[in-house]
C-alpha cells in the first residue's frame, strides 16, 4: 500500500508541475497578475522555487481530496481502485489548467 501512495504522490507531482509549466509557457505573465503573484517581489516570482511552490499547493489540494478517500476507504474496510487518485488528479489539474485560461482569455479581452 506505501508503494502505490508513493507512486500516486509522484505522479500527481509531476502532473502538478507539468501544469505550472504549461500555464506559464501558454499564458505568459499570467503568474505576475495580482491576484495570482505568490511574492511581492516581480523576480522571486520567476524563480523555480515559486514553481515548485505553487505545484506543491496545487498538490496539497489534490491530496486532501485523496487522502479523505484513502480513509474512508480505510473506515469502510475497502480499498480504493487503482485509478481513483490518477483520475481525480487529472480532473483537478484539468479544471485549474481550464480556470488559468479562461482568466487570460478574459484578460485579454479587455485589453
Amino acid at each position: 500500500m506505501q508503494i502505490r501512495i508513493l507512486k500516486e504522490l509522484a505522479f500527481s507531482f509531476m502532473l502538478c508541475i507539468g501544469e505550472r509549466v504549461l500555464e506559464r509557457l501558454l499564458f505568459p505573465g499570467l503568474h505576475l497578475r495580482a491576484g495570482r503573484m505568490i511574492t511581492d517581489d516581480p523576480v522571486r516570482a520567476e524563480s523555480l522555487s515559486a514553481l515548485i511552490a505553487e505545484a506543491l499547493g496545487l498538490m496539497a489540494m489534490i491530496w486532501i481530496f485523496a487522502g479523505t478517500l484513502y480513509v474512508i476507504g480505510w473506515l469502510k474496510r475497502r480499498t480504493l481502485h487503482w485509478y481513483v487518485t490518477p483520475l481525480l488528479s487529472i480532473a483537478i489539474v484539468t479544471m485549474i489548467f481550464a480556470a488559468s485560461a479562461s482568466q487570460w482569455f478574459t484578460l485579454q479581452a479587455s485589453r
